[in-house]
């Protein structure tokens, strides 16, 4: 999932950088080329004044996955932009259920973005899209209705989602340890399949193996619990890793 960690860090970079250029860019100058008399100099906030924030979904920031690599991408945005440091903020959350709330009290404080991190929010998050069209709202792992049923009029204009080819990485990492492996057995230890970016995964890494060798033995196991604990429960996977090793992965 490395590649992932990366192009979430820059998507968010790229989409910090235009919402921030566009929201806080001064108007042009009038035909006498100053500002017109009396006019404020900017037509939206200035970067001293915007504010980003950002919500996990369950897990921290420094989870050495995609709660970590979005922070990143926020933090870096925000220091290319020059937004104070004050300015952007996050909060961890700690149960699925204060989804809404969480995101809530950055609506609540007057941000200008909100980043929402994982398939999970998604729901929270588009009916707080919908609710706040002044508030801008970008999605990690989260897809809009329309981009599914082909009806642009779904759209939700202050909302973006970020979508990645999660079976294209799994299909890389499927050829790389069927080309690695010495017995013919590899293993895959993975988060619920109640998110379709992890079962994207886990098909493409099924199939980058198979493409090596028809014949390879797969052990791909889910975690069988629910999105409050399948991603934040190490003891688990160290006990399936070891369990997948033990059968000769």
């Amino acid at each position: 999932m490395h590649n992932k960690r990366i192009t979430t860090f820059f998507a968010l970079f790229v989409i910090l950088a235009l919402l921030v250029s566009a929201c806080a860019a001064p108007p042009p100058p009038s035909a006498g080329g100053e500002a017109a008399s009396g006019e404020a100099a900017s037509s939206g906030p200035s970067a001293a004044d915007f504010q980003v924030g950002l919500v996990t979904d369950v897990g921290r920031i420094n989870d050495r996955s995609f709660n970590q690599s979005a922070w990143e991408g926020v933090q870096l945005a925000a220091e290319q932009l020059g937004l104070p440091e004050d300015n952007v903020r996050y909060i961890e959350t700690q149960d699925s259920k204060d989804y809404a709330d969480n995101i809530q009290q950055f609506i609540d404080a007057g941000y200008d973005v909100i980043v929402t991190v994982g398939f999970a929010l998604g729901d929270a998050t588009m009916e707080a899209a919908k609710n706040n069209p002044n508030v801008m709202f970008i999605g990690v792992d989260q897809f809009q209705a329309w981009a599914v049923d082909d009806d642009p009029s779904n759209d939700v204009p202050n909302l973006a989602g970020l979508i990645f080819h999660e079976d294209q990485s799994g299909y890389l990492a499927g050829v790389l340890a069927a080309r690695l492996t010495e017995t013919g057995t590899i293993a895959a230890v993975l988060g619920t399949d109640l998110v379709p970016p992890v079962v994207a995964f886990k098909e493409g890494y099924e199939a980058g193996a198979r493409s090596v060798n028809p014949d390879i033995n797969i052990i791909s196991t889910y975690h069988p619990g629910g999105l409050d604990v399948a991603f934040v429960d190490p003891e688990w996977g160290a006990a399936t890793a070891k369990q997948a090793l033990d059968q000769g992965a």
